[in-house]
């Protein structure tokens, strides 16, 4: 038996008779050794490393057995207006679905005073409390109840100008603006303001602007409290996203600038595409958004009688909901191709190294006949 299992012995061993040793076969040896460890380690980087996969799918999301449109989509903003004031700032809210919201101040969204030079005034972010200017559509809407005349003028509020006549709103915007609206919107002090925290919205197109004044929904009608003025809205923003982040996902509109004439008005148009993000060794999936983002600007040209070409100055955004849905998967090399991979690296090196000593061999032995000729 145990001859039969050395007849078997695929590689048979030499005769240290026949076994000699030279200098280009330690050389070859060496070198070998090292091929071999470095690619060694090409290939265990090769496997510690993960790359991503991606998948393209159409996008489900939104669509419930029961209830439609189940899934909200979150947008955190952090804006800073360099040369608006917190009380003059109104963010607003539309979608396709019908639902609107008006000057936005429900505990998410948050404000920081800053100065000229762009240095943060008030150290801590401040958040208005929900429906604080409620007593405001109430009083215009009492006052539009009882007052035919001041509802025959309900088109001219659009942009305020001495509110004569309207005690009860006069003592509520004097609450808001105790300097005086017309000295408010002048902003003397060039004061700045950041905008920070986030909107939930339906998964249905849409748009939200933030803008100078005070809106305000009337029955069926939003009102705006404004005034003429020509107020910069240069913004920096520093974060706009939909949801949440992952390695390696770039939202465009992070840490852009843009220094904008008075009056300006500046849309961004944003589409949005669904995205899931599995990571490696996690039993969860990060669904969050990416977009891709194209802008215009125009001016809001104001007339003799104060009023505007249909559009208020402002910066918009747009977005729209793509159909597609993109999958990313984190994944690794298994350790079964990894030992694969190390032994067709051994095997190879080996491989050639004896080749190349055996050509080396050839060459030394008949290198009088070789270059004799």
């Amino acid at each position: 038996m145990t001859n039969i299992l050395k007849a078997l012995d695929a590689n048979p061993k030499l005769k240290e008779d026949y076994v000699s040793e030279s200098t280009s076969g330690v050389i070859t040896t060496l070198v070998c050794a090292a091929l071999c460890l470095i690619l060694f380690f090409g290939e265990f980087f090769s496997y510690k490393t993960t790359k991503i996969v991606s998948e393209l799918r159409v996008n489900p999301l939104g669509v419930h057995q029961t209830v439609p449109n189940a899934e909200r989509l979150k947008i955190d903003v952090d804006i800073t207006f360099h040369s608006l004031a917190c009380n003059l700032i109104t963010l607003d809210t539309s979608d396709k679905a019908g639902e609107e919201h008006y000057d936005v101040h429900d505990g998410h969204i948050e404000k920081r005073r800053i100065d000229k030079h762009g240095k943060v005034i008030d150290a801590a972010f401040t958040s208005e409390k929900p429906n604080k200017h409620k007593e405001i559509e109430q009083a215009l809407q009492k006052m539009n109840e009882t007052d035919s005349a001041h509802a025959a003028d309900s088109h001219a509020m659009e942009h305020v100008q001495p509110f004569g006549g309207m005690f009860g709103l006069q003592s509520l915007l004097q609450e808001v603006f105790p300097e005086g609206v017309e000295h408010a919107f002048r902003n003397e002090n060039q004061e700045g303001c950041e905008v920070k925290g986030y909107l939930e919205v339906n998964r249905v197109p849409g748009r939200f602007s933030i803008s100078p004044g005070r809106s305000l929904m009337m029955g069926m009608q939003m009102v705006k409290l404004n005034v003429q003025t020509a107020l910069n809205l240069t913004h920096t923003i520093h974060r706009l996203s939909f949801g949440e982040s992952f390695p390696g996902l770039v939202s465009p509109l992070d840490g852009t600038h843009r220094s904008l004439p008075p009056n300006a008005v500046q849309q961004y148009f944003l589409n949005v595409v669904s995205t899931t993000f599995e990571p490696l060794g996690e039993n969860k999936i990060i669904s969050t958004h990416q977009y891709s983002v194209t802008e215009t600007f125009t001016s809001s040209q104001r007339s003799i009688m104060g009023t505007s070409n249909g559009r208020d100055p402002g910066v918009i955004f747009t977005y729209e909901i793509s159909p597609i849905r993109v999958d990313f998967k984190e994944t690794r090399t298994s350790f079964g191709a990894f030992v694969l991979g190390i032994c067709s690296v051994i095997g190879g090196v080996v491989t050639m190294a004896g080749i190349t000593q055996n050509a080396v061999e050839y060459i030394i032995s008949n290198r009088k006949t070789l270059f004799a000729s």
